[in-house]
């Protein structure tokens, strides 16, 4: 996964440390934190990928959709 994503998800991660008091931040080891920056991180990049396909499906209907117009342009 892209560096931009780990980056993404350990803002979040760290996001979520500063919301937690002190007893709840002891109780996180730094493996755990490593393994919810990697659910983030797979979460943001899964959430990606599904917009990226939803906008080349998009294109993908629109470039037929410009077929079609186009083989019927003017032949009237």
């Amino acid at each position: 996964m892209s560096k931009h994503y780990e980056n993404h998800a350990e803002q979040v991660v760290s996001g979520f440390m500063d919301l937690l008091g002190d007893e709840a931040k002891s109780c996180i080891s730094e493996s755990d934190l490593g393994e919810l920056a990697m659910l983030v991180e797979a979460a943001i990049s899964t959430a990606a990928l599904e917009q990226l396909e939803r906008a080349a499906d998009d294109v993908e209907a629109l470039s037929k959709n410009l077929r079609k117009y186009a083989e019927h342009y003017d032949k009237s």
